[in-house]
């Protein structure tokens, strides 16, 4: 199946599953059960955050990033975020929540905001965040990141572009660098594979005529020396379909790579990245299957 428009429509949760949930969420704060999930969640609230906020990291005026630290940050993992909207909506302001919550656990956070159409065409969107790793390798030891343990996230279109960057060399290697420089890649309800010319979003975004085999993460999961993946998904996300996630998993490891997919039961296109915004409240899976995979790779 070919995904319908990477970061368009938003995506309810089952009226019936959020109920249970809640319920459930009453009943154990009236019998005060869960101590520990709540405990780790209230712990690390206390911990006081620091936003820095529009660094610039290119020529560009949209070429901005915002990291996000506390005092737990030394020489911890960073985590580069990038946003969706079919790469021509969106902005980073919108997942420093995120942020926070991996702050207060000793993981640096930086979000991007990267050039959009009809500013600029692929292949401009993977080019600028590849430009942004490389600030962030540069910069990073001041707020409390380790240059060495660089992970790359995304969600949507976002999470495209830090895939493209993550198995094919050609956009780090503009700077200097090269895939050894990313530790892990955690995309979010990624398009994987698509055919342009069949979406009307699409048909002016990207050139004619270009490779599809430099275009499309599925095709380059064969890529030698890709990272770790970590790939999350929405069981009821219409517009990407689920296999899509298995089916690259299934290439990278087929390739020798490592790769796990996550697959969220309650979950669409759009509740996973509004999920964030309460990662850090029980039952945390989400929060917890990264926290796992960061600290598993670093």
């Amino acid at each position: 199946m070919v995904p319908r428009v990477a970061g368009s429509n938003p995506v309810c949760r089952p009226i019936f599953t959020s109920m249970f949930r809640s319920t459930v969420i009453v009943i154990y704060l009236l019998i005060g059960f869960p101590t520990v999930s709540f405990g780790f969640s209230y712990v690390a609230g206390k911990i006081p955050v620091h936003e820095h906020l529009n660094l610039s990291y290119g020529e560009h005026p949209d070429h901005l990033l915002d990291v996000v630290t506390s005092p737990k940050c030394e020489e911890s993992a960073v985590v580069i975020f990038v946003h969706g909207g079919s790469w021509r909506w969106g902005k980073k302001d919108y997942h420093r929540t995120i942020g926070r919550q991996l702050a207060r656990r000793g993981i640096l956070f930086v979000t991007v905001n990267y050039r959009l159409f009809p500013k600029v065409r692929f292949p401009v969107f993977p080019q600028d965040i590849a430009k942004s790793v490389k600030w962030v390798i540069e910069n990073v030891v001041k707020f409390g990141g380790d240059p060495d343990k660089i992970f790359l996230m995304g969600h949507s279109a976002g999470a495209h572009s830090v895939s493209l960057v993550g198995l094919d060399s050609q956009y780090l290697k503009k700077h200097g660098g090269n895939l050894k420089w990313i530790r892990g890649v955690i995309p979010i309800a990624c398009p994987f594979l698509f055919e342009p010319s069949k979406e009307f979003l699409y048909r002016e975004l990207f050139p004619e005529g270009i490779e599809l085999d430099r275009l499309m993460p599925m095709n380059l999961a064969k890529a030698e020396n890709s990272p770790p993946f970590l790939i999350m998904h929405g069981l009821f996300d219409p517009l990407i379909p689920k296999e899509q996630a298995f089916e690259f998993a299934r290439k990278i490891i087929g390739a020798g790579g490592s790769a796990k997919v996550r697959l969220y039961s309650s979950h669409g296109h759009f509740s996973l990245i509004r999920r964030t915004t309460s990662w850090h409240i029980w039952p945390q899976p989400l929060l917890r299957d990264l926290i796992s995979f960061i600290n598993s790779e670093s």
